[in-house]
């Protein structure tokens, strides 16, 4: 008889008898930290670093506040995570680019949808480096140099070396030609909201609209560049 009882004493089967505990289920990490830094980039970008609360940012992940430091350690860190996650998706593309291609309309074409579809797909993002260009970039300096400085000197040295071959011109320099890319590829989409009221349509975020303007970029770029 003492085999069929349960720990609280009823035999199993007869009413009253509580129903034996399911195992925790463990608590998948990697979803969390997701789930975390998701709703961290919606608050950041809605109010910057300095008016974002971590009790909302937990609230909104579905998860208690403890986590955040358990993951992040504090609000900075946090925050360097949320930048950090869209800078190295952009500076992993780029190198990658960079080891496949080596003709200059190959690079041009490959930067300008890199960049046109990342910055289409990553609004909060852009709000985020708005708030944070009108706080003195100081958070977000640092890393953005880590990450993208070594990109952005080796296409440098690329299309300097393209120069000293006579495929680009020389009268430009290599850095300026990466200025003028990064401006039509990234400005219609960082300041969409000053830009829609005088050229409705100019940030397009899918479909042909958005594969008219790459085009329309590269043919910009490649007529500019060539000597």
């Amino acid at each position: 008889m003492a085999d069929s009882l349960l720990p609280g004493g009823l035999p199993e089967g007869l009413p009253g008898a509580l129903p034996a505990a399911e195992p925790r289920r463990p608590r998948n990490a990697e979803a969390t930290r997701k789930r975390l830094l998701d709703a961290a980039e919606r608050e950041f970008a809605r109010t910057g670093f300095a008016g974002a609360r971590l009790r909302d940012i937990a609230d909104a992940a579905g998860v208690q506040p403890a986590l955040i430091h358990h993951y992040f350690a504090d609000k900075d860190g946090l925050y360097r995570a949320v930048l950090d996650r869209g800078l190295l998706q952009t500076s992993a593309m780029s190198w990658e680019l960079l080891a496949g291609r080596s003709d200059v309309e190959g690079l041009v074409r490959g930067f300008v949808e890199l960049l046109v579809d990342f910055h289409a797909q990553h609004e909060h993002l852009l709000a985020i480096l708005r708030h944070e260009a009108a706080a003195g970039g100081q958070m977000a300096a640092p890393l953005i140099a880590q990450r993208s400085l070594p990109v952005v000197n080796a296409v440098a040295a690329l299309i300097e070396a393209r120069q000293r071959a006579g495929e680009v011109r020389a009268d430009v320099d290599a850095r300026e030609i990466i200025v003028a890319a990064m401006a039509m590829a990234v400005y219609p989409f960082s300041d969409a909201a000053m830009l829609l009221p005088v050229l409705p349509g100019a940030a397009p975020r899918e479909g042909e609209a958005l594969a008219r303007r790459k085009d329309a970029i590269v043919k910009l770029l490649l007529a500019g560049m060539r000597a």
